[in-house]
């Protein structure tokens, strides 16, 4: 099979996967967003609602709104400024159905962020490009030729993971082992309360789709000769980085990630308290706040962030 049949069949099989992908829990934002936003391009869904295995009691919608510029989305200045630097921004929701509070995390990315934050070498760290290559719902695109470019950005996204997570396969290994290693690859390029059963239990939860895809990716990795296949053994023979490359380069995704903080207390309002509850929901550490870390978090958290660290409740 040539490079492009596999490009095809991949991309085919996440259009299936992917579009068009409707909930109970997503109807009533999607909604919302098309009333009150202008210049949407696309909307998608993703984290833990997508499947019910993952979603709790306390889980609530993840959200990306992709607009076709921030200019015509924003009536603010600052926060175009603010995304067009480190994008996206991300926002807390909560509206009400009929008297049930209803909130839900809304992130914003405009078509050429979108662009520079999954090519390789124009993206700067795995923030985007890392959650495209778990599952994901595309609920609204505004016409055929976006949701055809979408589907295109998410397969380059895919497999720029796909060969971040061979540079560090150093010996054989098998498909599962691929696909652990490779969900895990997000989860190490920023600081995250996620406990490390939270990739079996995401691996888990989409086994068939994730088999499908990335089995594909690496017979097509094999035809470009960049590994060999022997029976359901897979082992790398000329990856396209260094081990060390990639270490590096997660280490910078890292640092990246903390410069978003200062921009996400100031866009997502009730950051503070999101994260203690995510923190209190992920890990059971319960953080006792007081009222001088919850008006200036950047200057009192840290002694909060050591503490977690130290007892490995983050990572």
């Amino acid at each position: 099979m040539k490079t492009n049949d596999y490009k095809n069949t991949i991309i085919a099989t996440i259009a299936s996967a992917y579009y068009p992908y409707k909930s109970p829990s997503s109807e009533f934002f999607l909604q919302y967003f098309l009333e009150h936003f202008e210049g949407i391009a696309g909307i998608y869904m993703y984290g833990s609602m997508l499947n019910p295995v993952l979603s709790t009691p306390t889980s609530f919608p993840d959200f990306y709104i992709i607009a076709d510029d921030y200019k015509r989305f924003y009536k603010s200045g600052i926060h175009t400024l603010i995304n067009s630097v480190l994008p996206p921004n991300s926002y807390f929701l909560k509206l009400n159905d009929h008297g049930t509070p209803m909130p839900c995390k809304y992130c914003v990315l405009d078509t050429r962020a979108l662009e520079r934050t999954t090519r390789y070498p124009q993206l700067k760290d795995f923030f985007i490009a890392g959650r495209l290559a778990k599952r994901i719902g595309i609920l609204y695109v505004k016409d055929q030729a976006f949701l055809s470019g979408f589907l295109e950005t998410i397969y380059t996204a895919m497999r720029f993971n796909v060969t971040f997570a061979l540079s560090e396969m150093t010996a054989a290994f098998t498909l599962d082992d691929f696909i652990i290693h490779l969900l895990g690859l997000s989860y190490r390029a920023e600081i995250r309360t996620e406990t490390e059963d939270k990739i079996i239990s995401l691996y888990n939860s989409e086994k068939d789709f994730y088999q499908k895809i990335y089995r594909a990716f690496l017979e097509q990795e094999a035809s470009l000769g960049t590994l060999s296949i022997q029976g359901e053994r897979y082992e790398t023979i000329r990856p396209y980085f260094t081990k060390d490359y990639t270490t590096g380069f997660m280490k910078h995704a890292r640092k990246r990630a903390v410069y978003r903080w200062p921009k996400s207390i100031y866009t997502f309002s009730n950051y503070v308290d999101y994260l203690q509850l995510k923190i209190e929901r992920t890990t059971g550490e319960r953080l006792e706040l007081s009222k001088w870390d919850r008006r200036f978090p950047l200057v009192f958290g840290w002694r909060h962030l050591f503490k977690l660290l130290k007892k490995k409740a983050i990572r």
